[in-house]
């Protein structure tokens, strides 16, 4: 055993350094939004007026950032078209509406009402900086 021992103390280890590779999701670049339902009244609706609650937009001030950004409705659908079953409605925040921080947006389509509560992408240009 204390042969053993002995050999383990003079034999040095080499440890070869592997690069590790970033496991972490790329930047995103849009700004999570729920559609949460037409702009209305008490008896009529704008579907051509879509309110967004944007994450972590609480007040105007802070929606005032986003007035013409890029909106993108994300969807699949059952048929291939271009290669893929992925398709966008695009769209545009306009303004703000009421005080709690939600926008209006306007597509190029008007979104489907099976949309309302699914999540949209608010993209960060065209930066108005």
């Amino acid at each position: 055993m204390k042969g053993q021992a002995e050999q383990q103390k003079g034999a040095t280890k080499t440890v070869k350094k592997v690069k590790t590779t970033n496991k972490r999701a790329p930047v995103r670049l849009w700004v999570k939004a729920v559609f949460t339902g037409f702009r209305r009244s008490k008896v009529q609706q704008n579907e051509n007026q879509a309110l967004l609650k944007i994450e972590h937009v609480n007040d105007v001030a802070s929606s005032r950032f986003y007035w013409g950004k890029r909106v993108a409705y994300i969807y699949k659908a059952h048929t291939l078209k271009n290669n893929t079953k992925f398709r966008a409605i695009w769209g545009r925040i306009s303004k703000s509406h009421g005080s709690n921080g939600t926008v209006i947006a306007r597509f190029g389509r008007n979104l489907p009402p099976r949309a309302i509560g699914s999540t949209l992408r608010v993209f960060l240009y065209p930066n108005r900086a």
